[in-house]
């Protein structure tokens, strides 16, 4: 009930936040339009007083400061609602991963912990060809995994965090690695245990189960894994179908 609550209430608060953003920068866009004509009178006049000529140059880079800072708000409002509209989307369609993974890797850099304490890479096949499935899936999906590499990294030396996306002949990939503790064989034991299992698997703690819970997100979209430790990073390869 509470998540149906949100469904419907979420799109209204977006569009009055966007609304209101509109004007901002607009007039930041033309506070700024204005500023640079004031630049060009202040240029080719030599009889201004020396401090009105300081005032009308701080103006000037606060004009542009002003425009700056209301891009950089437009695209992180850019960045939140895309995630909240992806999380809503659970219509069966057509995907295109990479573009998926970028999205979901910004979105990410509001975890003040993902942002400032872990070196990323980002990795993407631009020519990667398409899947079918619900966003809403795929965007859970995403966002599970890459914070349980990020979790797995909380007392590393090292934090790197390396996603990357390509294709074969027959599936697409998303590969996500991190120089987080290893996975405990018993889990990555448990995993493909329960695989090709009916039974979704509920219980025993959730920390020991959260790989397991996120990659049954996509099972029914008859993708493969496959986990292993190479050269100090776990590594999480996801392969995808998109030709029978």
């Amino acid at each position: 009930m509470l998540n149906s609550y949100l469904m419907e209430l979420i799109p209204g608060i977006l569009h009055d936040f966007s609304n209101s953003l509109n004007g901002i920068l607009g007039r930041s866009e033309l506070l700024q339009r204005r500023a640079e004509r004031l630049k060009l009178i202040v240029n080719n006049n030599d009889n201004i007083d020396a401090e009105i000529l300081e005032g009308c140059k701080k103006i000037i880079c606060d004009a542009g400061l002003i425009a700056k800072e209301a891009d950089r708000f437009f695209s992180l409002f850019n960045d939140v609602a895309g995630k909240f509209q992806r999380l809503a989307d659970t219509v069966s369609q057509k995907i295109n991963l990479s573009e998926l993974v970028e999205a979901e890797m910004k979105f990410l850099q509001f975890y003040p912990d993902v942002k400032y304490n872990i070196k990323k890479k980002l990795v993407l096949d631009r020519e990667i060809p398409e899947i079918s499935g619900v966003k809403a899936d795929y965007s859970i999906f995403l966002s599970s995994i890459i914070r349980h590499s990020v979790n797995a990294m909380k007392d590393s030396e090292l934090k790197e965090l390396i996603v990357s996306t390509g294709h074969d002949d027959s599936h697409v990939y998303v590969k996500i690695e991190d120089t987080g503790a290893p996975i405990p064989e018993i889990q990555i034991k448990e995993l493909i245990e329960n695989w090709s299992s009916d039974c979704y698997p509920l219980n025993g703690p959730d920390k020991d189960k959260r790989l397991l819970h996120t990659l049954f997100l996509l099972r029914k979209y008859d993708t493969l894994f496959h986990i292993t430790y190479e050269s100090g990073f776990n590594v999480i390869l996801i392969r995808i179908p998109y030709r029978d």
